[in-house]
């Protein structure tokens, strides 16, 4: 796999910032808000949905590709984990040309079980379009980074998006490594944000 990131530069990236680029999450998965008096049914549905996330035949960066293949040409902006009808999902952010598509891949079968190839995208906001037109540039994409998180947590992504800190584009994923939630920030070569 063609990738800018290296173990070296994620080695490098985890002991120099550790706070911010491998650290366990302490706050619940995105989808998963809990309601007042009702934790003990959200520990559940948590438990429940990283259950999914381990035994899932279709990996993240797998997920990525298929959505991506539904939409020629585009990158992948963002990729977090569902539970649909006790069934996990990845829902999957794609881009091009100013354009945004949301498709739904099955973690079972690895089928996209949203739109069909004719659906009309949404119109990117003027961040995704900066975020974009970055993330052409630079090369490695959302999968790359799903990987290359995977490999150094030796766990499997949760969630990945991208993020804007100091006027850097950067790769943030979250990553069930055992029993724990980590995140991990990549920030690949050439990523600032032109204004």
């Amino acid at each position: 796999m063609r990738t800018a990131f290296t173990a070296a530069g994620v080695v490098l990236v985890l002991l120099t910032q550790p706070s911010s680029a491998a650290r366990d999450i302490d706050a619940p998965m995105p989808g998963l808000e809990q309601v007042p008096g009702d934790v003990a049914s959200a520990d559940l549905a948590l438990a429940r949905k990283l259950e999914l996330v381990r035994a899932a035949p279709v990996s993240p960066g797998q997920a990525i590709t298929i959505a991506e293949k539904l939409h020629p040409g585009t990158k992948s902006l963002r990729i977090e984990t569902d539970v649909v009808m006790n069934e996990l999902v990845y829902r999957v952010r794609t881009a091009r040309d100013g354009q945004v598509w949301a498709s739904v891949v099955s973690g079972m079968s690895g089928a996209a079980a949203s739109e069909p190839p004719d659906s009309v995208p949404a119109q990117a906001g003027a961040d995704e379009r900066r975020q974009l037109a970055v993330l052409q540039a630079i090369g490695p994409g959302m999968s790359d980074a799903v990987a290359v998180a995977e490999r150094s947590t030796r766990g499997r992504a949760v969630l990945g998006e991208l993020r804007v800190e100091k006027g850097r584009l950067k790769f943030a994923v979250v990553v069930l490594a055992g029993d724990d939630l980590k995140e991990v920030v990549l920030e690949p070569p050439g990523a600032r944000l032109r204004r």
